[in-house]
């Protein structure tokens, strides 16, 4: 197809193969486990680029490279491709050579561990393939005129979102494609072609908005020339380029002035349209000079003669006609560009029906989010029900101290007060004592196993750094990896935390063994049936007399309110368990999809705080209430101890029923560490 206007297209990066489904399939499966199988997922990735980038033009569709730019865009914040990451080594082929010359000389090839590098290569490639798609209409037929306009618009607005992109991502070391100034001057040169487009169409403008577009396309060809002809461009775009760029900012001021003068013959200004033609001619004559294309200087000579023709019709018919004095060409009005052309912006999707490969897979710092919400969301409820435990644990010792229940309903005789045999009842129900010794008779196994793993892991992240630096030892600056310490950091990281997991355990199972042995006859006595109980037991005379006395009564409705307390305990330990993190999870995700990476954080600590301010008021109520409980319990029992007639048998009896109170108490207690303890190893 003739390209009499001499519209440019920017040549490609040329992309190499790389693998992306191993390195992205050992990360998820590594984070997130096996819940879901993303192959499908990560397998369509790698096809999807191979589709998009390997490929000579993109002339006939540039679906693909499109939709690979969106999945880039999808997966940027989900998986952490970078060099102590998701190891893939990202090469490309720079589109323009340093040193200047025409594009097909010897370019250099780069490549980059970031994501980021690849998602800017693959934006030059969308560049370059707008620009292609733009030059391979028909602008003789109207709809390809408007495709071709949409084409050039949207390059322009590529190669200005990817200069700022690049300098964003500090990726311009990485190619000469991406030196500012070369992203700028094309942006602005692919703009001056779509200005120039309009321009074509100027014939149906009136003449003074034709000049104000010819002088948008005139501006927009100096900004790219003056950008081609820094430092830092001109040795990197080609000359050929630079030239057309410089050639045609001087045809489109010629153009500027040669219709402003027009304009000025239908205002009847003839001295202003002479001086506006005479400047017009001054540009063409400079454009057909400065051009060093041949095959664009016809068009130059066209327009040149067509301008010619104009100043020198407009000269007779002022020195025989009109006889207008002709302003100082130097004091005439600049003529204000049009900006009717402008860069499209790019926007996340750029295909319209675009689906995400991995749609299911929540953004890393999502998940990092997540884990710290889950993290401090367990810490807290861990710290809040420990409270309750505790605050339960000092008021069943101090209950058990004084024989309270047991003391107020016992009768003496061999009977055994109801509270033991609710208690005992519901150790059986539990398991008894067998229960309790398998349990703790397992711990030191499910301990030294997870211990082993750990140290082995240990062991070879040990010797993996061994062996990084004795190579960095023997080939110096030639080992080039990225250190071992810095790799292995977060696997580091985590072992410790485990480690400190292990040695509490440890040491949480020393204090659980102790708790045991001291009441392990009790908790025997407790498993066995009630009638074994109670020969157990010693007899004392029954205290009937003191049943109706007002300390007895007293006691009864303490302990009435003991209950209610623990009770309301249970009720709040259990809303401590199961709050509800769907709502932070919503916020988390709307917060990535509006593009807020960096909230996160505060959203967590603002939820955890929203979720836990009311429980943990109710736990601060629950143990201020249980201090004046525990004194109002006091009173009683002192008047009651004061009232009752003790004997030998009688403090042998209520020494026994203290101890199986006790032992109620720890049983419950060893099998609720025992249970959690075994579900975290």
């Amino acid at each position: 197809m003739s390209n009499p206007s001499q519209f440019l297209s920017v040549p490609p990066k040329k992309a190499y193969d790389v693998t992306l489904s191993t390195p992205i399939k050992n990360f998820i499966k590594a984070t997130f486990g096996d819940k879901e199988d993303y192959s499908a997922s990560i397998d369509g990735l790698n096809a999807l680029r191979a589709e998009a980038l390997l490929r000579s033009n993109y002339r006939d569709d540039c679906s693909k490279l499109l939709r690979y730019y969106d999945q880039l865009h999808a997966i940027e914040y989900k998986l952490p491709i970078t060099e102590n990451q998701i190891r893939i080594y990202f090469k490309w082929q720079d589109a323009l050579v340093s040193g200047g010359g025409l594009f097909g000389g010897k370019q250099k090839t780069n490549g980059s561990w970031k994501l980021a590098y690849e998602k800017a290569c693959v934006l030059f490639n969308i560049g370059h393939a707008y620009s292609e798609l733009a030059l391979a209409q028909n602008l003789s037929m109207d709809e390809q005129m408007k495709a071709a306009l949409r084409y050039f618009q949207l390059s322009s607005g590529v190669f200005s979102f990817l200069k700022d992109y690049v300098s964003a991502n500090s990726l311009s070391d990485l190619s000469v494609d991406f030196e500012p100034a070369v992203l700028a001057s094309i942006s602005w040169l692919m703009l001056g072609q779509a200005a120039e487009l309009i321009h074509l169409k100027s014939s149906s403008f009136k003449d003074e908005l034709a000049a104000k577009v010819a002088a948008h396309a005139a501006d927009c060809y100096k900004e790219a020339y003056t950008s081609a002809k820094t430092e830092s461009a001109k040795k990197i775009i080609p000359d050929n380029f630079i030239n057309i760029m410089h050639v045609k900012h001087l045809l489109f001021q010629s153009k500027t002035e040669y219709h402003a003068g027009k304009q000025a013959q239908v205002d009847k200004k003839y001295g202003l349209a002479l001086v506006r033609f005479n400047r017009a001619k001054e540009y063409a004559d400079q454009a057909v000079t400065k051009c060093s294309i041949s095959a664009f200087t016809p068009a130059l000579r066209a327009n040149q003669d067509e301008v010619a023709k104009s100043a020198e019709a407009a000269r007779k018919d002022n020195d025989f006609v009109y006889h207008e004095r002709l302003p100082d060409s130097r004091s005439l009005e600049t003529i204000l560009a049009q900006p009717i052309a402008k860069p499209f912006p790019v926007t996340f999707p750029i295909t319209p029906d675009f689906r995400d490969l991995f749609a299911s897979l929540v953004p890393i710092a999502l998940n990092n989010a997540l884990a710290s919400f889950s993290s401090k969301r367990a810490e807290i409820m861990n710290i809040e029900i420990n409270r309750l435990r505790e605050a339960t644990n000092v008021l069943n010792a101090y209950l058990a101290s004084l024989n309270l229940p047991a003391a107020i309903e016992d009768r003496g005789g061999r009977e055994i007060p109801p509270s033991v045999i609710e208690k005992a009842n519901e150790i059986k129900r539990q398991g008894g004592i067998n229960t309790l010794e398998k349990m703790i008779n397992e711990l030191p196994t499910s301990l030294s196993r997870n211990k082993e793993i750990l140290d082995e892991t240990i062991r070879m992240l040990d010797d993996e750094e061994r062996g990084d630096t004795e190579l960095r030892n023997q080939f110096k600056e030639r080992w080039t990896r990225t250190t071992s310490s810095t790799l292995t950091a977060p696997l580091r990281s985590e072992a410790k935390k485990y480690m400190d997991i292990i040695q509490n355990a440890i040491h949480a199972d020393k204090i659980v063994q102790e708790k045991y042995r001291m009441n392990r006859d009790a908790i025997a006595l407790l498993s066995k049936q009630t009638h074994e109980i109670a020969n157990e037991l010693p007899s004392a005379s029954a205290a009937g007399a003191l049943r109706d006395a007002y300390s007895v009564r007293e006691l009864h409705r303490l302990m009435d309110t003991v209950a209610s307390v623990k009770a309301e305990r249970e009720v709040i330990e259990s809303e401590l368990k199961n709050t509800d993190s769907d709502g932070v999870r919503a916020r988390l995700i709307a917060a990535f999809q509006q593009g807020n990476h960096n909230d996160e954080n505060s959203v967590v600590v603002n939820e955890i705080e929203a979720i836990y301010a009311s429980l943990r008021q109710q736990v601060n109520e629950s143990v201020s209430k249980q201090e004046q409980l525990v004194e109002n319990i006091r009173r009683a029992n002192q008047q009651f101890q004061s009232e009752k007639q003790g004997n030998a048998s009688s403090e042998m009896r209520e020494e026994m029923l203290k101890n199986l109170a006790r032992a109620y108490d720890a049983f419950q207690e060893l099998l609720s560490n025992l249970k959690e303890g075994t579900k975290v190893s």
